[in-house]
């Protein structure tokens, strides 16, 4: 495998084994997450009290159940028990004091004019700034951030076959890095990914949530389920009643566009200006906050583009191809912009 770093980070071409190349890739960082946290349960007191305070949220426990089972265990444990806890009064005290840590959400409120009424919508939201300080500032995290584009080669027998596993392996981010004005410039990026979704079993509850991976994260950090580490949910959008009339899909254009500004509030100004942020390495970085991935399926997609679907004289959310060439993958069309 042959690895050629961007020209900024200063880094010479690595040639690797298969063996070598992929415990690299999957070790990175002097430690791994594990080792380097020797308290993972923090801020919880003691690790048996997060281990029950997550049974009990798991297992949707009501206050009496949760009073019962504490008091069952403090009768069974011995005296060398490291569980503090002995009401559901503790177990919400120790949820609310690790909550003061993170983020808080807050709530926006859309209005609207359609059909004679104002009609109200709630959106709940993390501050995309503060959620990045909080990744950023991790120090189970920063050993693992990647900073520099990386051009990812392997020998087929003949040649060298350029392939991307990972973000910053992409062109884009080769492309991005390129154009920054300072030597010690990079990304910090964020992928997004939103979709309606079912929360109960039999799928009459809905939510809009909103998810945030570090695109600076290798894979199996970043799609991991351990809080900061994986995907973080950022914000809840509103869902509207679903109706086939005109005047509503614009309806939902409209306030899905102005719930989602407000969710990038917080680093639409900032995304024009650099930060200055201390590696792990010790080295001081000019980061830049892009939005590198947005992920969502169809119909996710139509809205954010403002087309009308398959119903579309150009159904594709990302260029201008016309639906009656959409078979032809022999031609190139523009993309779509903001401005059209």
């Amino acid at each position: 495998f042959k690895t050629e770093f961007h020209p900024k980070s200063g880094c010479p071409v690595a040639l690797e084994s298969f063996s070598t190349f992929n415990h690299s890739h999957h070790d990175a960082g002097p430690k791994s997450i594990a080792e380097n946290d020797s308290e993972p349960w923090h801020p919880f007191q003691m690790h048996g009290n997060f281990e029950f305070s997550e049974l009990a949220h798991k297992a949707a426990l009501n206050k009496d159940l949760t009073n019962q089972f504490l008091r069952l265990i403090q009768c069974l444990v011995s005296s060398e028990a490291k569980l503090t806890l002995h009401s559901d009064h503790d177990v919400m005290e120790a949820w609310a004091h690790a909550a003061k840590l993170m983020t808080p959400f807050e709530k926006h409120v859309v209005n609207v004019h359609h059909a004679k009424h104002d009609p109200k919508f709630n959106v709940h939201y993390h501050l995309l700034w503060d959620w990045a300080m909080d990744v950023l500032q991790d120090p189970h995290l920063q050993p693992h951030f990647v900073w520099d584009a990386q051009c990812l080669y392997k020998h087929n027998g003949e040649c060298f076959e350029h392939f991307i596993d990972e973000p910053w392996t992409g062109d884009r981010w080769w492309n991005i890095q390129s154009s920054l004005p300072q030597e010690d410039a990079a990304t910090f990026a964020f992928i997004l990914y939103t979709d309606k979704s079912h929360l109960s079993s039999l799928g009459k509850v809905k939510a809009y949530p909103v998810i945030m991976h570090c695109g600076n994260l290798p894979t199996h950090i970043r799609n991991s389920n351990h809080g900061l580490r994986g995907g973080q949910l950022v914000g809840w959008l509103s869902i509207i009643t679903n109706d086939r009339k005109l005047s509503y899909t614009n309806l939902k254009r409209v306030v899905w566009h102005q719930a989602f500004l407000k969710l990038l509030d917080s680093i639409t100004c900032l995304s024009k200006v650099s930060f200055t942020y201390k590696t792990y390495d010790d080295l001081m970085r000019t980061l830049y906050l892009i939005i590198l991935i947005l992920s969502a399926d169809y119909e996710e997609q139509c809205v954010m583009s403002l087309i009308r679907g398959l119903n579309s004289s150009c159904p594709c959310p990302i260029c201008l191809v016309p639906s009656n060439e959409l078979h032809d993958h022999s031609k190139t069309h523009p993309c779509q912009t903001s401005e059209e």
